[in-house]
């Protein structure tokens, strides 16, 4: 991992599930070109939702364009392109107490807690008729755009509070 940038974040377990997206932040670590060839297989695409599924298991992100094309840890897998919901209503199902309750459930291991894939491909999500799931996805869309614009200013935030600091420490 590098702590400076390059052209390949590396989103790990702590950078999903502070916030419905996850964003590109300074706190980000970097990888070279080469591991990021290397592990290609674990890259994410806008939209694409993620889920935690070793060590603190469930968190849950939807990535930000800023973060279109990252390397994702393999301690998360990401759920894409399932044909019959959409990204949010996954979202928001996989929030819902219930699935939260079968995740647990489905977790694995006395030592080092894991989720394995096929437990998750196992889930029963109740999918509503394609009217329904039209309609939910266009009510959502306009939260959607004010929660990703509070998102990046909450972040835009929090880097300038600590360049606030330094400069009143100085």
């Amino acid at each position: 991992m590098l702590d400076y940038p390059t052209e390949h974040p590396y989103i790990r377990v702590r950078d999903i599930g502070n916030s419905r997206y996850v964003c590109l932040t300074s706190q980000f670590q970097y990888i070279d070109e080469a591991t990021y060839s290397a592990i290609s297989r674990y890259i994410v695409n806008t939209g694409d939702i993620v889920i935690s599924i070793v060590g603190t298991i469930g968190l849950l992100g939807k990535i930000h364009s800023s973060l279109d094309k990252a390397n994702l840890t393999e301690n998360c897998v990401k759920l894409a392109n399932i044909h019959t919901v959409t990204p949010d209503y996954l979202y928001y199902s996989l929030c819902y107490k219930k699935q939260i309750k079968e995740i647990e459930l489905l977790t694995v291991g006395a030592v080092q807690a894991k989720l394995p894939m096929y437990n998750i491909q196992s889930m029963n999500i109740l999918v509503p008729p394609v009217e329904v799931m039209k309609k939910f996805q266009h009510e959502l869309d306009v939260f959607n755009n004010q929660i990703e614009a509070n998102t990046i200013e909450i972040q835009e935030l929090h880097e300038l509070l600590g360049v606030v600091l330094a400069k009143m420490s100085d």
